[in-house]
């Protein structure tokens, strides 16, 4: 019977070896999930917050130059002349979207996109603008504006919007602005 009782102790010593086992096992893989969690909320953040960081130098730059309207320019969403957003402007979009969900939620915005063009009938100029106009309207209202407040509009123009003294002078050759039209 003394085999029957180390058997008995080796079950034993199994299953508690088991459950322990499965114990550690269950801890390392929550504390896993929870860092993953984390580095991603970290990650969030951070592109929160050079967005903030993007709208505050922006701001501080509007209440000199042009403090009536809301003009960025075209490089902060947009690579050279491609009508795509970058994957960097999302969380400035979405910072646009949480400032302008609430200001006037029922008035209208128009997102306008802006580019230089020669000559009259441009094509090029003319589809970019649009195009560029609706990446943004869609991009905002994934980002949680209401679409039908949203209006896309593409303007060719002849010469820089405006032009920044503290800013490389082509800058805003490409530019967008967010008009409200409810006023």
């Amino acid at each position: 019977n003394i085999f029957y009782a180390v058997g008995q102790g080796i079950g034993v010593g199994a299953g508690f070896g088991f459950v322990a086992g499965g114990i550690h096992g269950f801890i390392k893989d929550q504390s896993e999930e929870n860092l993953l969690r984390l580095a991603a909320e970290t990650h969030a953040e951070r592109k929160r917050a050079i967005a903030q960081e993007i709208l505050n130098d922006h701001y501080a730059r509007r209440i000199e130059l042009h403090p009536t309207r809301d003009i960025y320019p075209a490089d902060l969403f947009f690579q050279g002349d491609d009508a795509g957003l970058t994957p960097t402007a999302s969380a400035l979009v979405e910072e646009l979207a949480r400032m302008n969900e609430f200001r006037s939620p029922y008035s209208r915005l128009a997102i306008r996109s802006y580019v230089k063009g020669v000559g009259e009938g441009n094509r090029y100029s003319k589809n970019l603008a649009e195009e560029r106009a609706k990446h943004l309207v869609n991009a905002l209202a994934r980002a949680g504006l209401e679409p039908r407040r949203l209006v896309a509009q593409g303007v060719v123009v002849d010469q820089a919007l405006l032009l920044d003294p503290h800013d490389y002078p082509d800058r805003y050759n490409q530019a967008i602005e967010l008009v409200p039209m409810d006023r």
